[in-house]
């Protein structure tokens, strides 16, 4: 039964109404059964305390009539005009509706209609009076209609009951009075139904409002798309709260940061239960300062697993309030593996790199193939076979020294490009004679040991060529024959302006004018800090700059020796 009514009110009212109309006429509704049930109790109470005072008045008046000694000794006589005229008289000081007097076959002796004298008692209500001598009241029907009566017997000095009196008050005077009484209460309970209904429509004004004005269906939909979305995204994606409790979380973010529990057991709880740490994921910066400003690709490290993470804020969105007002109410947080962005970041490098190094060796092998050209047409064919193993042995020699003194394949392909690279700029790379690398980095991977060297080579080439007066070279140390690997690029460049000085390796922050700078050193920073690692920078002599670098390595190296050579 109940899932029927449940189908009915869906299909004829929910449907047809809005969700603010429904809320309403719900309200509405339990008000006007509230206040009917408040109506109808007191109307209950009201008609049974007049009823009471009104039968008990009766009964009073009876009583006092009958025994009025005039009264009896006209009934005795049975004198219709004394009793008559008695009877009015005492109507006139009453306020029932009449006063009937019979004798003791219950004829009439007085009535406010003399035609109705002589004739039989209506009501059949006379008996307990008459036979018995009691005084009561009744309800009952008579010649004047339906009222209420008190009957009184009326008894001589000897105990003889001779008659009996009747004072009725009827139905219709009642009515009236109970109207006058319930006219105030009706008013004022109108008044309050009218009160609740303006303020159930201004109260589901305000939740509409609250509700960006969807109805209930569309909020549904919006919510099961957003949760299909969250699921289809590929990244991991968490939602907090101003207090730091989860709202949100994807399938994906569980799987990137280790945590065994399903999405719906971390709403509602602490991003630190599950997250650690979780400064970024609470608006905090890497001092634990509140910081709330947006954040894109940050490099964090949480659960163990080095993350690249964007942060946006969540504002309260107050229906006509300017954005300078709105209310922070907590964040978004998308991150991904760093190993996902280092996988593309490194095959766009490799092949950046060897698309380099083919631009460059084409160049320059396009001049030697010219210069031993020309000297074969001329005939000089011992120049000729002079300057191709000139080459060949100077190439070689580079070659075989990088490869010796980097044992990392990606290190000395990148650092035998950037050589390359600088020679075809016009300046000199040179190696510091302490450099070696005898194996992979232990606290940072080889392709972002490769960014940090390939940015540092690239600021370092742009520098030395806006300095006129610098004498083109720019050098270079690597080496791990201790417990640090340590990093050293020197330029000849103008130094560093005293305006980015403090904020060097800030993401956007650059010397440069053009858009898409202001990157290369904050990813240099980031992975040094990450590795564990610190950057020093200090003035090159006589002009430029050298950024050292140092990075623990817990492998212990023995060979420590200095390699001669400078290219």
């Amino acid at each position: 039964m109940l899932p029927l009514i449940h189908n009915l009110l869906h299909r004829y009212i929910c449907s047809r109404l809005s969700f603010r109309k429904r809320v309403w006429l719900l309200l509405v509704i339990l008000v006007t059964v509230q206040l009917s049930l408040v109506f109808v109790f007191f109307h209950r109470t009201l008609a049974n305390t007049l009823e009471h005072q009104i039968s008990t008045r009766a009964v009073v008046q009876a009583r006092e009539i009958a025994s009025d000694p005039q009264l009896i000794e006209e009934v005795k006589r049975n004198n219709l005009d004394g009793i008559q005229r008695e009877i009015k008289r005492l109507q006139g000081i009453s306020d029932a509706n009449f006063i009937v007097v019979g004798d003791q076959d219950g004829i009439r002796l007085a009535h406010p209609d003399e035609k109705k004298i002589g004739l039989k008692m209506k009501g059949g209500d006379n008996r307990r009076a008459l036979e018995q001598g009691e005084h009561y009241y009744s309800y009952a029907k008579g010649s004047l209609g339906r009222s209420i009566r008190g009957k009184s017997p009326i008894v001589t000095q000897t105990g003889e009951v001779i008659g009996v009196v009747s004072v009725g008050y009827l139905q219709e005077n009642i009515s009236d009075w109970m109207f006058t009484y319930l006219q105030p209460l009706s008013l004022t309970l109108l008044m309050i139904l009218f009160a609740t209904s303006f303020g159930a429509w201004v109260f589901t004004r305000h939740i509409k409002s609250q509700m960006y004005n969807m109805e209930p269906e569309e909020i549904a939909l919006a919510f099961r798309v957003q949760k299909s979305v969250l699921q289809a995204v590929y990244e991991g994606v968490i939602a907090v709260d101003g207090q730091g409790r989860i709202l949100s979380v994807n399938k994906r973010a569980l799987s990137i940061l280790g945590i065994a529990y399903p999405p719906g057991y971390l709403v509602g709880r602490q991003a630190s239960e599950f997250i650690t740490p979780a400064d970024f994921f609470t608006g905090r910066n890497q001092r634990g300062e509140l910081a709330p400003a947006d954040m894109k690709d940050e490099l964090i490290a949480c659960n163990g697993e080095t993350l690249i993470a964007n942060r946006v804020n969540i504002w309260e969105d107050e229906p006509g309030l300017a954005e300078t007002v709105r209310d922070h109410a907590g964040w978004v947080v998308s991150f991904r593996k760093r190993d996902d962005l280092n996988t593309l970041t490194s095959q766009l490098s490799q092949i950046h790199q060897h698309t380099d190094n083919l631009r460059v060796l084409s160049h320059e092998h396009a001049n030697r193939l010219s210069t031993i050209g020309g000297l074969i047409q001329i005939g000089a064919y011992a120049e000729a076979l002079k300057a191709i193993r000139s080459e060949t042995e100077d190439k070689q020699q580079l070659i075989d020294y990088i490869a010796q003194t980097f044992r990392s394949r990606v290190i000395a392909g990148q650092l035998l490009g950037k050589y390359c690279r600088a020679k075809e700029l016009g300046l000199t790379l040179e190696f510091d004679p302490c450099c070696e690398l005898n194996a992979d980095p232990v606290n940072i991977t080889p392709d972002e040991l490769a960014a940090v060297v390939g940015n540092l080579l690239d600021n370092a080439f742009e520098a030395t060529l806006k300095n006129p007066d610098s004498h083109q070279t720019i050098s270079i140390l690597l080496t791990d024959a201790g417990d640090e690997l340590v990093i050293e690029v020197a330029d000849n460049g103008p130094g560093i302006p005293d305006n980015i000085a403090d904020s060097l390796f800030t993401k956007g922050v650059s010397s440069k004018n053009q858009p898409g700078h202001g990157i290369g050193l904050y990813l240099v920073h980031s992975f040094v800090t990450q590795a564990g690692g610190s950057i020093l920078v200090d003035d090159a002599e006589p002009q430029g700059t050298i950024f050292s670098l140092f990075i623990p390595n817990t492998i212990s190296n023995n060979h420590k020796s200095c390699k001669d050579g400078t290219f």
